[in-house]
């Protein structure tokens, strides 16, 4: 036996030393045979799973999320299924916890017999953004009783919810999200949605008492919503938007103390009201577009300081903005648009200095818009369309240098705009309509060279096509009608290769329409109609053009010109009406195009027309 005691003081931390290391190499021995431990019919199930799926990626036809790749492909039989893309086990005894083939390219029916149903252990499962073929939901998912977290959003599921899913009670995370399936048929399109019957869903709520998370968006309930909703202590988030809910919304929920998110868009037979919120509430997000909620905005929203999100678009609600809701300063996003929220805008606006998107179009508030919206450098995106403020068009807007999106049109604003709107470089969609009522095209406009759309109808434009907008090659988007624009069309607009839709319709334009115009590679839609326009010979190369609707009425031109149109082969909707043609149309012309839906000839006098068989 070894002596300490004959052991030489200066070996003795050299020993130590050597002691520790044995130690640790035993312990990091011990770690990295337990992190590779996969039971064998655990890996059997996992490989059996892959083989029921056909990979197929689908990000070039939805809009997936990065990172969307097949992970079962490089799981390996000679391999321990713990390490595998996607796979968590439990280190401790060698079973799958948790299975993550979200945007894995899984493609095919989820089937009742599956061995993802062997997978017994499993505390979370994420399914979600795969195709499972339209399929229903197999009520052998609620033999996973372990389950924490289950995500089957996005992944093309219909038909029933099972009740069996309600016996998932220790889930604290449910989503079933989004499962929609569109199919064209009988010349109409269709959808195949999740339907949760009302006593399934009050079967899930009392039994699922733990949940955190319930996002059901796109699922069709059609009916009300249990009062047991309001017993959720413990939620955070719940997500209801598409759901055809009916009824009056239990408000108690709103008040739930951990709830931070809800979201009830698009349920317009959904009715209810907002409470008295309390102080230190944790709400962050409210969506209630497109719902009858209605009753007095309340005063009480100055206590939700934690809000981020506030959409109360297209309801029925009323009354003043309150003073106090500078007090939501960690707002960022304010929709008040199609509401019956009226009088003046409160100057303590300039408070909310993180907003940086406000809608307030559609609404009644009324008088000048205050100057303190012009402190609100962080906006980007400002919609004041339709609504009643007044007064001459306001100069500060052209200090909001992060402005993105800006719309004035159909305002009571007056008087000319101002220089400084040149000043906003970042604008990608401008929209001016009916608001520069007998004035010039503002040239500085032309300093907007990130533009995308352009829209100044209805202001009774009195000059020619404005030639500098030929240099924002930027542009997609033009709408330029009922004006007074006169002159022809500049052959410069061939320098715009990014447009597709121009409106020109109802001016005073002349001469003939350049030939440039037809070749622009992704012209969708044209309209020229109601002008003095002579239609040149178009190109007879046409056939992939993607002209869909083009707009002739009222123009010039003659029969071989009109037989060229037919080349346009992606055409839906061709309007002729009123045409000065010189020849006859042959209506069996017409029948070349195989994807039009509407053809307007009316004006043209018997005599032009002729038709053969």
């Amino acid at each position: 036996m070894f002596s300490m005691g004959k052991m030489n003081h200066q070996y003795l931390p050299l020993f130590l030393a050597s002691c520790l290391f044995f130690i640790s190499l035993s312990q990091t021995s011990s770690n990295t045979s337990s992190q590779h431990h996969c039971l064998p019919d655990q890996s059997a199930h996992l490989l059996q799973l892959r083989q029921e799926f056909v990979e197929r990626n689908y990000s070039d036809y939805y809009d997936y999320h990065n990172g969307s790749y097949p992970k079962m492909k490089s799981w390996k039989a000679d391999s321990d299924c713990c390490s595998w893309d996607g796979v968590t086990c439990d280190t401790q005894h060698g079973v799958v916890i948790y299975l993550d083939l979200s945007n894995s390219w899984l493609y095919g029916p989820l089937n009742s017999n599956s061995s993802l149903f062997s997978l017994r252990h499993l505390r979370k499962l994420n399914l979600a953004l795969n195709n499972f073929s339209s399929s229903s939901i197999p009520s052998e998912f609620g033999q996973l009783v372990r389950l924490t977290h289950l995500n089957l959003s996005r992944s093309f599921l219909h038909g029933r919810i099972p009740l069996e899913l309600s016996g998932l009670s220790n889930l604290v995370s449910l989503d079933l999200s989004f499962n929609y399936f569109n199919y064209f048929f009988g010349g109409d399109y269709h959808y195949k949605l999740l339907d949760l019957r009302r006593i399934d869903l009050e079967a899930l709520v009392q039994n699922m008492t733990y949940l955190r998370e319930l996002h059901l968006d796109d699922v069709n309930i059609s009916s009300s919503l249990p009062q047991s909703l309001a017993n959720l202590s413990s939620l955070t988030s719940l997500s209801l938007s598409f759901c055809y809910l009916q009824g009056k919304f239990p408000s108690d929920i709103f008040l739930l103390p951990k709830i931070q998110a809800i979201d009830l868009a698009y349920n317009p037979e959904l009715a209810g009201f907002l409470p008295k919120f309390r102080s230190r509430s944790s709400l962050k997000e409210l969506h209630l577009r497109e719902t009858n909620f209605s009753g007095e905005f309340p005063n009480s929203m100055d206590s939700l300081g934690s809000l981020n999100v506030l959409d109360l678009s297209e309801t029925n609600l009323f009354g003043e903005l309150p003073n106090l809701i500078s007090n939501l300063k960690s707002l960022n996003y304010l929709d008040l648009s199609y509401t019956k929220i009226s009088g003046e805008m409160p100057n303590s606006f300039s408070n909310l200095k993180s907003l940086n998107y406000l809608d307030l179009s559609n609404t009644n508030f009324s008088g000048a818009l205050p100057n303190s919206i012009g402190n609100l450098k962080s906006l980007n995106y400002l919609n004041l369309e339709s609504s009643n403020f007044s007064g001459a068009i306001p100069s500060f807007i052209g200090n909001l240098s992060q402005l993105t999106y800006l719309s004035l049109s159909y305002t009571n604003f007056h008087g000319q705009l101002p220089s400084t709107f040149g000043n906003l470089a970042k604008l990608t969609l401008l929209r001016l309509d009916n608001i520069l009522y007998n004035q010039k095209v503002p040239s500085f406009l032309g300093n907007l060279t990130q533009l995308v759309g352009l829209s100044l109808s209805e202001n009774n434009f009195d000059c020619g096509f404005p030639i500098w907008l030929t240099n924002i090659t930027t542009l997609r988007f033009i709408s330029f009608y009922s004006n007074q624009l006169k002159g022809p069309i500049p052959s410069e607009i061939g320098r715009l290769s990014n447009l597709s839709v121009l409106e020109l319709f109802n001016n005073s334009l002349t001469e003939a329409i350049p030939s440039v115009l037809f070749t622009i590679p992704s012209l969708s839609t044209l309209w020229l109609d109601q002008n003095q326009l002579i239609v040149p010979l178009i190109i007879q190369n046409n056939s992939l053009s993607p002209l869909l609707d083009l707009g002739l009425s009222e123009s010039k031109m003659n029969e071989s010109v009109l037989r060229s149109i037919v080349n346009f082969t992606k055409l839906q909707v061709l309007s002729l009406s009123s045409i000065n043609l010189k020849g006859k149309v042959e209506l069996n012309t017409f029948f070349k195009l195989k994807e039009l839906q509407m053809l307007d000839l009316s004006g043209v006098t018997d005599k032009d027309k002729s038709q053969t068989r």
